[in-house]
């Protein structure tokens, strides 16, 4: 796909967007110039549940419903993908955080920017596989 894109051997991309329905977006950003903002909106335009991850904002933001930080994220919520655009020396933060959910994402995606092998190795110690690739444009091409 790119050269940001570092997904399992083997990982099937087609199949894995249909599996899940639920991103918490670390990161996500009210400014519609930025990755953070418009990744999210072309995934809850297709149909996926996006909830907004940032201290910034309150309850709601730009018709998402929106978080301070993952731990605030109700227990029992099902969040199938954490879904990160913050720098790589935030990431193994980011991951020990999802690990205290309940229950457990079971992805961890790295946005282009974000890659953090550090991140990864803790995702995959506590369960949670890392992806490394721009969750947008895997789905532009994946999704069909």
């Amino acid at each position: 796909m790119s050269e940001h894109t570092d997904v399992p051997e083997g990982f099937d991309l087609k199949a894995w967007f249909k599996e899940i329905k639920t991103i918490a977006v670390v990161g996500y950003s009210d400014n519609p110039e930025r990755a953070g903002h418009y990744v999210s909106h072309h995934m809850a335009d297709s149909g996926y549940e996006v909830i907004a991850v940032n201290p910034r904002f309150g309850a709601e933001v730009n018709g998402l419903q929106c978080y301070k930080s993952l731990p605030e994220i109700p227990v029992g919520t099902k969040v199938d993908v954490i879904d990160c655009f913050r720098s790589p020396k935030y990431m193994p933060d980011v991951v020990k955080a999802a690990a205290t959910m309940d229950p457990k994402p079971d992805y961890i995606v790295m946005q282009p920017g974000a890659e953090s092998e550090e991140a990864a190795d803790l995702a995959r110690e506590n369960g949670m596989e890392p992806l490394m690739l721009c969750l947008m444009a895997a789905h532009r091409i994946w999704s069909v």
